[in-house]
């Protein structure tokens, strides 16, 4: 059921999952909500260090879906108003018919060896001091393994070669789907792309420095190289 609260909201109420084995369900409030006694809100970032997995993608999917409802008010091919489908998850447009289906944006993530040797990147909007894999989205018409090589020469001007899969994730900021991989080191040396990455290095696992949170797809993707290389 949607209810209107106001210009550019909209009150949601379904069943999300489940979650433990019981129902979950979705609602939106209003931008002015105020937190019951003994509650406090919190962005999803700020979730992120709190929760538990489970309760994580729980909120994450639902901050998502919460999204796609509220920029998808009206139909982008006539513009009418939309409304919930019968028969999919997606929002349907009355007039033309059009279905819009909740928007999910593919990246990759990357791990890259060198021997004993990770090569780890610094964005100027990570947590001070904090090194991560490099990562980059899937354009149209690309494949993942061409996004692989294109992000990685783009961000750090190395080649890589010996892509294997390694997982993948979802990952709610706002709306992607993070596959990881990892790859061998095949040329070149670091040359940071401009407005890419703040700082880019090769690390051994005895020196490995701060690490992403510890739920990321990013910090499994590392911690596998250090078991795998060992000390």
């Amino acid at each position: 059921m949607l209810d209107g609260l106001g210009p550019g909201a909209r009150q949601v109420e379904g069943v999300l999952g489940t979650l433990h084995g019981r129902e979950s369900r979705l609602y939106a409030a209003p931008d002015d909500f105020e937190a019951p006694d003994g509650f406090r809100l919190i962005g999803l970032r700020a979730a992120h260090a709190l929760l538990t997995e489970p309760f994580f993608r729980a909120a994450g999917t639902a901050r998502q879906m919460i999204d796609w409802i509220r920029t998808h008010r009206f139909c982008s091919r006539c513009a009418a108003p939309t409304q919930r489908s019968e028969g999919h998850r997606a929002l349907a447009c009355g007039a033309c018919g059009q279905l819009h289906f909740p928007r999910l944006s593919p990246a990759v993530i990357v791990l890259i060896q060198r021997e004993r040797e990770a090569l780890l990147g610094r964005s100027p909007h990570f947590t001070r001091g904090v090194y991560s894999t490099l990562a980059g989205f899937v354009e149209p018409g690309e494949s993942l393994e061409e996004c692989v090589h294109r992000e990685i020469f783009e961000e750090v001007g190395v080649r890589v070669i010996n892509l294997r899969y390694f997982g993948s994730q979802p990952h709610p900021f706002p709306h992607s789907l993070m596959v990881g991989f990892v790859a061998d080191w095949a040329s070149g040396e670091i040359r940071l792309g401009p407005d890419e990455m703040e700082d880019a290095r090769w690390f051994t696992p005895e020196t490995i420095p701060e690490l992403p949170h510890p739920m990321s797809i990013a910090r499994a993707l590392i911690e596998d190289f250090i078991e795998r290389v060992g000390s």
